[in-house]
């Protein structure tokens, strides 16, 4: 009974010492139909290990903007292919990803030939703010 016990209350240890892939690896995929309804004419803004990425626009249905921390922006199109989400950038490659949801929060996995890639990025927010192209008129602006 006591082996039991000790079992487990190790269990939220082993569950904790989890890496961030291998707990996103089995949490549940967004669809395209949730994505779509979470970011249609709002603003998503990402980061990768804690620092702002960029800030990416949903425009008309199928477009895309994206904001780069340096201000430059870049048009593109986004479509579902499969369960991967894929975006066409303006003379760029094409990424594809897979949006996941972990507890409350939503993660955006690399793939690379449809495989998950160690590239995964965390939505902060998502909000009805414009996207300003261009320098940041201040250091600290983040919109």
């Amino acid at each position: 009974m006591k082996a039991l016990a000790v079992i487990l209350a190790l269990l939220p240890v082993a569950a904790s010492a989890q890496s961030l892939a291998e707990r996103l690896a089995s949490a549940p995929e967004i669809s395209f139909s949730e994505w779509r309804d979470l970011t249609a004419g709002k603003t998503v803004v990402y980061q990768i290990d804690g620092e702002t990425y960029g800030f990416e626009r949903y425009t008309a249905p199928g477009k895309v903007s994206i904001r780069l921390t340096d201000g430059t922006c870049i048009d593109g199109t986004w479509y579902m292919d499969q369960n991967s989400f894929c975006f066409d950038w303006q003379d760029g490659p094409l990424n594809c990803f897979h949006h996941k949801r972990l507890d409350s929060e939503i993660y955006v996995i690399g793939l690379d030939n449809g495989v998950e890639t160690a590239d995964i990025q965390k939505v902060s927010r998502i909000a009805n703010i414009p996207l300003a192209c261009g320098p940041a008129l201040l250091s600290a602006y983040q919109p």
